[in-house]
């Protein structure tokens, strides 16, 4: 197992995308991209990623169904990661 198909390994500063609209109301909508701050303790207690938005970040505590870690080895997620660097430096401009 590796943490492209296992979310307990994913590690902090992963670039994630999540899999679900549970976050929607948060402005998060399923496809959003961001960072893994903080990982997997097995203690009960959510995962937490941050993520660039208009005018800011926002962090959300997540379970381990609301993701998947980007394989930038992987051609539909190089193109993700690629559009999501493109978008951030875009903003620091």
């Amino acid at each position: 197992m590796d943490k492209y198909i296992d979310n307990m390994l994913a590690e902090e500063m992963d670039l994630i995308v999540l899999t679900t609209d549970s976050h929607r109301r948060e402005g998060l909508p399923e496809g959003s991209v961001g960072t893994l701050i903080c990982s997997y303790t097995r203690h009960d207690r959510p995962l937490y990623a941050d993520f660039a938005l208009e005018g800011g970040h926002r962090e959300a505590a997540l379970g381990l169904k609301d993701f998947r870690v980007l394989n930038p080895r992987a051609s539909r997620d190089a193109a993700l990661i690629a559009d999501f660097l493109r978008r951030r430096n875009l903003r620091a401009i």
